[in-house]
């Protein structure tokens, strides 16, 4: 079934429509529920600080108190992860206004996605300090947003070794863990985020307090053949979240992923998650997102 966005109805309108008049989504139900979305593909419609530079006046501005209501109006996805760098901060009355937003959408966040550790996790000299007060921050902000895990990017300076970035990870897994918050660790990068990378990682830390959010195609510039095989190294290491796309665009060229087969990855291992839709093809966020969902659906159980 095909979403009609040109005649998205809005939430809203959702709730007092009768159910014939309901767009194809709006009856999806179970699978509808296993499908989240985040804020990356839409960055262009946010202006943050950390952000600016993805901002497009094309698009309304909106900000992460809108962003659920923005999600449910448009494709009736009420699973929302937002990327740490769309917040303009993390002051109190900042969070409880994103609260709000959730709340007013009848949705709930389900991950917090991409938090860069300052100074990187790879030095072994590195600030531990730092690492307990972004720790200490971000998991304050997750809990007080009810998310269940925070994705966590394996960057910095040095060799991309697993157990320094274990090492200096440990602080901010033992934090998170107290507070019922699982760390996650997602394919991005393929020179510090590979899949031998990422789960050695986690065999050093501990499967019961981290994890992956798998990533589909994010290493199809390479080939879609090599994104499938890290796939499978990851899934297995999923419980809560995965990326659902189908491909990546890289300087203008879109390198597809083989999408079903990822689906079938999934599947495979026994996951049953949520498929964030993270569109980084070709062409407007809007309709790609749209896409992304239908391709997604046709393919769930």
């Amino acid at each position: 079934m095909d979403i009609k966005l040109n005649n998205c109805l809005s939430r809203r309108s959702l709730l007092k429509g009768a159910a014939a008049a309901l767009p194809s989504w709006a009856l999806l139900a179970g699978k509808r529920e296993r499908l989240a979305c985040n804020s990356w593909p839409f960055r262009g419609y946010f202006d943050t600080p950390q952000m600016h530079e993805y901002r497009d006046k094309q698009y309304p501005l909106i900000t992460q108190a809108d962003f659920p209501e923005f999600l449910a109006d448009h494709f009736g996805i009420h699973n929302v992860e937002f990327l740490p760098q769309h917040f303009l901060d993390t002051e109190p009355a900042t969070i409880d206004k994103v609260k709000a937003g959730l709340k007013n959408a009848n949705s709930r966040c389900c991950n917090l996605m991409g938090l860069e550790i300052p100074g990187g996790v790879f030095a072994p000299g590195s600030d531990r300090k730092a690492v307990v007060k972004e720790a200490d921050r971000w998991t304050g902000v997750a809990v007080a947003l009810g998310s269940p895990s925070i994705t966590v990017a394996l960057t910095g300076e040095g060799a991309a070794d697993a157990k320094t970035a274990a090492y200096n990870l440990t602080p901010f897994v033992d934090i998170a863990h107290k507070r019922g918050v699982k760390v996650l660790f997602h394919n991005d990068s393929l020179q510090t985020e590979s899949a031998e990378i990422l789960t050695a990682v986690i065999g050093q830390l501990g499967r019961e307090r981290c994890g992956t959010c798998p990533d589909f195609g994010n290493f199809a510039t390479r080939s879609a053949s090599f994104a499938l095989a890290q796939l499978r190294m990851l899934a297995p290491f999923a419980s809560t979240l995965c990326h659902a796309k189908d491909g990546i665009a890289d300087n203008g060229k879109f390198y597809a992923d083989d999408f079903a087969a990822s689906m079938k990855v999934m599947r495979d291992s026994g996951f049953k998650g949520l498929y964030s839709l993270e569109f980084e093809g070709l062409g407007k966020p809007i309709e790609g997102v749209g896409a992304l969902l239908n391709l997604t659906v046709k393919n769930l159980d």
